[in-house]
């Protein structure tokens, strides 16, 4: 009985360590997104899955942290690294949404700081 509770106890520590390791690369590192929109449907269909690096422009620490999957949090002070590579028009970016910081975007960048944009015809 003593044999197996501590092998209980060993297995319950390294699966909350593999818990752990995993939220901290999905919250800085790496995420897998689902496509919300069909806005982008000539290259990305709706329901497609992408996988984001959140490093390369800049990784941010949680910005939240609360009941993965849930609304039930808190926001937290954060702060963004140094980016190893500028966004530039084309690239193809995920964001939160404004208006619902759960919805992730998925757009191609049209422009970047100081570029001229206009829309004609629609």
């Amino acid at each position: 009985v003593k044999f197996k509770r501590r092998q209980f106890l060993e297995e319950l520590k390294v699966l909350v360590i593999l818990v752990i390791i995993a939220f901290t690369v999905k919250s800085t590192l790496v995420e897998i997104y689902v496509v919300p929109t069909g806005s982008m449907e000539d290259t990305i269909l709706t329901g497609d899955m992408l996988v984001g690096n959140k490093f390369i422009y800049g990784m941010r620490t949680p910005i939240w942290i609360g009941i993965p999957y849930t609304r039930l949090g808190f926001n937290i002070p954060w702060l963004r690294l140094p980016a190893f590579k500028e966004v530039k028009s084309g690239d193809v970016t995920i964001f939160e949404f404004p208006r619902d910081p759960f919805q992730k975007y998925v757009k191609r960048c049209i422009g970047t700081p100081e570029d001229i944009i206009s829309i004609s015809e629609g």
